[in-house]
């Protein structure tokens, strides 16, 4: 028998057993029994803090209205018909994607490489704003030629409307239009009608559906009656001199017109079902809708079809300071791990930095160890990173897009990286430089993506990005014994339904494959393992409104579920594979053994006090370590349970590996990852390391074979 040898004081030994006639009986033979409590006598060994090393700043950059998230904005000099000034937005630090103050806006001018720092004002009384006004969701230019920003998630809730004048740059806050119920709603969607007026709409609670027409001259003109009971955002608007046309998707599609005058409400268009989305454009002559095939004018509050793959003979209504063409041929983009804007405006090749952006260090994310050196992403920025101990913590490069998981190639000197939005599959070879240029990747073509390093190796969402079949976020990773890379994660259907789906997909000699069935609308995705053999993907899914969750067991080779068994409770949590037929998982605060062939829990335990699970993993001696909640909310402890199981007869012996103080601090950032390491100074001894905070922590010689 393999012993294990514990280096940490207070390291507790406790003897539980388990017995019954049969093993599947077991579910219910779930209380603890202390037999045993002894204290370790070795010298304790130190929870290491190896750093912090995801530090860069939170930017957005590509501004541009026509395609946003796509494309930089530039405008001209201040009171100028030429020149250009690139706008951005610093975020500053921010907790989890909110800012925790006023953003502020920069222009930069790429003639002589200068730039201003535009702080955010009061309009009511001049005053600067200083909490925070919410994470930027949408953009446009009014028919005044200034920059309107819409945001979500603001200080005392609600979103604000942010408006910036390239002329004077100055940005003032001109407060939140949606009130009801005693509180603010957020803003989801915003465009500019024929009519030159802007207009936006809500998001909130069921029901929670309005819009607001705003005319430049201070205030605003909201319509105060829900639209309908079911929707909780306004998906598209737009609106001409008489009417605001208001699309809301949930469950079903409808299209409104609002009287401006009277505030009478008419239906114009209706589809059944999530997908069948209703869009709508403004155009130089009138708004028009767009579902399925078919364009639709609307004009005076009646909707005409243009017919089947027409579309409008105008052009799309935009207050812009160039033609797209006079700049299209311009190469811009926004390194924010060195401040620098890169820029080829027609001169040449230019470089800028922004001194005054304000860094932010990030959480990291998914780990693998892999030949002698620990991978991570950061969390929620999408940063590349590598430690060791003679090279210390390293920033490999930027990826573009965020970070959901990370595997070792069967290789063993490849990396895949499970990315977010299109499900985009990466492979990052060790032995070769970093060259994929992040900041561009929305740029970029599928094809030239993979000849970089990492490159792209696939996009697993579905190509219309609907997300129907293939998953958008790659939340987990595993590779069978054929090499087949296994992923699952979630549809993003947040536009679309009131949630997101199971979904999954595999990739083998560049082909993807992709499974979907109606049940998955009714789960979504905990977690994800590999069958002991090396043959499966166990997949364990949560009841999306409630009920019980289920395991699934995936099989790449025929793309299908060869087996599927309820889970005893709505989330399983995440999972790893603790025998042939048994995985072992966690929620909330309860370790459990699961008969994947039975559908039992043979096993479980309580930790009891609000002491929640954030991450499981096998140790190397066949042990489960997790790391848990203890005492406070930045103070976690990390736990070994060593479980023997002999027909009906289950034992576990568990102690605790030690305890870590966040030194950072942060609430908001959780452990929620264990990666075992071959220990660098002690054969056959491996170190425990922890990411998801925003520094790693590391545990040496914790598990000796």
């Amino acid at each position: 028998m393999r012993k294990l040898r514990l280096m940490l004081i207070g390291l507790l030994a406790v003897a539980i057993s388990f017995s019954c006639n049969k093993r599947a009986d077991l579910t219910a033979v779930v209380q603890n029994n202390i037999s045993a409590i002894t204290k370790s006598t070795t010298a304790p060994t130190a929870i290491e803090n190896l750093g912090a090393p995801f530090k860069t700043s939170n930017v957005l950059w590509q501004l541009n209205p026509l395609y946003p998230n796509n494309s930089p904005l530039l405008v001209t000099h201040p009171n100028a018909a030429n020149g250009y000034e690139m706008i951005l937005i610093d975020n500053g630090a921010t907790n989890g994607n909110t800012p925790i103050n006023a953003f502020h806006f920069i222009s930069a001018n790429l003639d002589n490489g200068s730039y201003k720092l535009v702080k955010i004002m009061n309009v009511a009384d001049g005053s600067e704003v200083i909490n925070s006004v919410g994470r930027v969701v949408r953009y446009t230019f009014g028919k005044n030629k200034k920059l309107y920003v819409v945001t979500e998630g603001s200080y005392g809730g609600g979103g604000h409307v942010i408006e910036y004048d390239p002329n004077t740059q100055t940005a003032w806050d001109l407060g939140k239009p949606f009130y009801t119920n005693g509180k603010y709603l957020d803003i989801y969607s915003l465009n500019v009608g024929s009519d030159g007026t802007l207009y936006g709409g809500s998001f909130g609670g069921s029901g929670e559906v309005f819009t607001f027409r705003y005319n430049y001259s201070g205030q605003f003109d909201v319509d105060k009656t829900a639209l309908d009971n079911e929707s909780r955002y306004v998906s598209y608007i737009s609106g001409d001199d008489k009417f605001t046309y208001a699309s809301c998707g949930e469950n079903n599609w409808y299209l409104y017109a609002i009287d401006k005058a009277t505030g009478h409400k008419t239906t114009l268009l209706s589809n059944a079902g999530p997908d069948n989305r209703i869009e709508l454009n403004t155009y130089t002559d009138a708004p028009y809708a767009h579902m399925a095939a078919t364009h639709y004018l609307l004009k005076d509050g009646s909707v005409t079809s243009l017919g089947a793959y027409n579309t409008p003979a105008t052009q799309q209504l935009w207050y812009t300071y160039y033609s797209l063409n006079q700049i299209a041929a311009f190469t811009i983009s926004w390194n924010g791990y060195e401040k620098k804007i890169n820029y080829n405006i027609g001169n040449g090749n230019n470089q800028m930095v922004i001194y005054d952006v304000t860094s932010d260090t990030h959480p990291t994310g998914a780990a693998v160890w892999m030949n002698n050196k620990l991978y991570t992403g950061a969390f929620n920025f999408p940063l590349f990173g590598s430690y060791d101990d003679q090279n210390k913590m390293n920033v490999l490069g930027n990826t573009g897009i965020d970070i959901y998981s990370v595997a070792a190639a069967p290789t063993n000197d490849r990396v895949y990286i499970g990315a977010y939005p299109k499900g985009n599959l990466l492979e990052y070879n060790a032995n070769l430089p970093w060259t994929l240029k992040g900041e561009n990747i929305a740029n970029y073509t599928f094809q030239a993506l993979q000849t970089t390093n990492p490159k792209v190796l696939a996009r697993e969402q579905d190509a219309d990005a609907s997300g129907v079949s293939g998953p958008m976020y790659l939340s987990s990773i595993v590779t069978d014994k054929s090499g087949t890379v296994i992923s699952a994660g979630d549809n993003d259907r947040i536009t679309t339904s009131s949630g997101r789906q199971l979904a999954i997909s595999s990739f083998e000699n560049g082909q993807v494959k992709s499974f979907t069935s109606n049940e998955f609308s009714q789960y979504q995705f905990s977690g994800m393992c590999l069958s002991a053999d090396g043959t499966n993907a166990i997949i364990a899914a949560s009841a999306s409104a409630g009920g019980n969750g289920n395991i699934y067991v995936y099989n790449a080779t025929s793309n299908s579920i060869i087996s599927s068994k309820p889970f005893p409770g709505s989330n399983p949590g995440s999972i790893v594979m603790f025998d042939k037929n048994t995985i072992a998982g966690t929620y909330d605060d309860v370790i459990y053994l699961y008969d994947i062939n039975t559908g039992n829990v043979i096993w479980k335990q309580t930790l009891g006090g609000g002491q929640r699970i954030y991450s499981i993993t096998k140790a190397p001696d066949n042990s489960l370590c997790i790391i848990h909640m203890y005492l406070q909310s930045t103070h976690f402890k990390v736990m070994r349970f060593d479980i023997k199981v002999n027909g009906s007869n289950i034992t576990a012996n568990s102690g605790s590996l030690g305890e870590i103080n966040d030194d950072d601090n942060y609430e908001a950032s959780k452990p929620q990852y264990l990666t075992f390491g071959t220990s660098s100074s002690i054969q056959n001894t491996y170190d425990l390391y922890i990411t998801g905070l925003k520094s790693v922590y590391r545990i040496k010689n914790c598990i000796k074979l």
